[in-house]
């Protein structure tokens, strides 16, 4: 070799250095993906429970208010009566079981996203 001249280094690729970062974007897309589906469907779930127990309370209490203009069933409709307060309780339960749901969901989101957060919103 002379002295002065150094060797042509070669040429990289444009696309190498990118491989791991796209890798990790790829990683991370699927990983939000996989977490908005999960949330998705704990929400679902939740509303159609919540619909039910609605549309349940409100034939007992409907029952109970028809079987109320008959004056020899009395017990009968004092038991839709307090069956629809019970589900009305069942309701909130649900609707607290949801809220506690998705917040330990959010919970987990924000300890894998790191201390920069998520900026994904």
């Amino acid at each position: 070799m002379k002295l002065g001249l150094r060797p042509h280094p070669k040429k990289r690729s444009s696309r190498q250095p990118d491989e791991p970062l796209r890798s990790r974007l790829l990683r991370r897309m699927l990983r939000l993906t996989w977490k908005r589906k999960r949330r998705l469907a704990v929400t679902n779930r939740y509303e159609v429970g919540m619909v039910i127990s609605e549309i349940a309370t409100g034939l007992l209490f409907i029952a109970g208010s028809i079987l109320m203009f008959y004056p020899h069933m009395k017990r009968i409709p004092t038991v839709l009566y307090l069956m629809g307060s019970i589900m009305m309780l069942l309701r909130s339960g649900l609707r607290g079981s949801y809220w506690f749901r998705l917040k330990s969901l959010e919970s987990v989101e924000n300890k894998e996203a790191g201390p920069e957060g998520d900026w994904t919103r």
